[in-house]
């Protein structure tokens, strides 16, 4: 079980990562001061639960975890903090549970039984790994044929006409797959539809550059000529996930 807590005040941190360690011994647990700090934590491994302060330096905390559950939808969220007027919002961005400081042992141990037993039903729902990208792969219908690319030399996914073009490393493919199919499959690995007509690998992200009209387009890494313009709703998305 990996689990990560992110809360500004180090006296918080400190207690609330010894309740869950005698809640659960076998934990790994990882902290954050910040919710910049904690977006680069979950860049680098996947939690399979976060604790979240509401109030934090640099970013709301109901902002951090819609970008956290962007990142990785199976991760559960929990909210701790001292403010009960949130619980309502928690919710509604569907959070495990909402923990009132002080915190107390009990409660830290059903808030973690509860983030349990939704992190069984998604994996009861989706048993089998070959139902998702196995193994950093994705196959694709192309040509009359099935293709296997590897997920990390995708740069970007595009609608053309009826069809979907993948953009790797490497070459351009063709498919009649959509690309709504495309974000399902990617899901929870490191991609974001910036716009109705593209899904990008954040890890090729170079520059989020400001077009005419208050609006935004992205440079990525491997695909210097090509600018993608990002959708209205989607820039503060993105804008709020990379602290722009």
């Amino acid at each position: 079980m990996k689990i990560a807590v992110i809360d500004d005040e180090r006296p918080s941190r400190s207690e609330l990562c010894f309740l869950i360690s005698n809640a659960l011994p076998g934990a790994s647990i990882q902290e954050a001061d910040s919710g910049k700090r904690a977006l680069e934590l979950a860049a680098e491994e996947r939690f399979d639960i976060v604790f979240v302060d509401i109030h934090l330096g640099d970013i709301p905390g109901t902002t951090l975890a819609q970008a956290l559950k962007k990142l990785t939808p199976e991760t559960q969220i929990i909210f701790a903090t001292a403010y009960d007027e949130y619980a309502v919002r928690a919710f509604e961005l569907d959070a495990a549970d909402y923990l009132m400081k002080p915190f107390e042992q009990k409660r830290v141990e059903q808030a973690l039984a509860k983030a349990q037993r939704r992190l069984d039903a998604v994996s009861a729902q989706d048993p089998s790994p070959c139902a998702g990208p196995a193994a950093g792969k994705l196959s694709i219908n192309c040509d009359k044929r099935v293709v296997v690319l590897d997920i990390k030399e995708i740069l970007y996914l595009e609608t053309d006409s009826r069809s979907c073009l993948i953009h790797t490393k490497a070459k351009q493919y063709s498919t009649s797959q959509p690309l709504g199919f495309f974000e399902q499959k990617l899901s929870g690995q490191r991609f974001f539809r910036i716009h109705k007509s593209y899904l990008i690998n954040l890890d090729y992200l170079a520059e989020i550059i400001p077009w005419p009209g208050n609006t935004f387009c992205v440079r990525l890494k491997g695909a210097d000529q090509k600018q993608l313009p990002v959708g209205r709703k989607q820039a503060k998305q993105l804008k709020e996930l990379f602290q722009v």
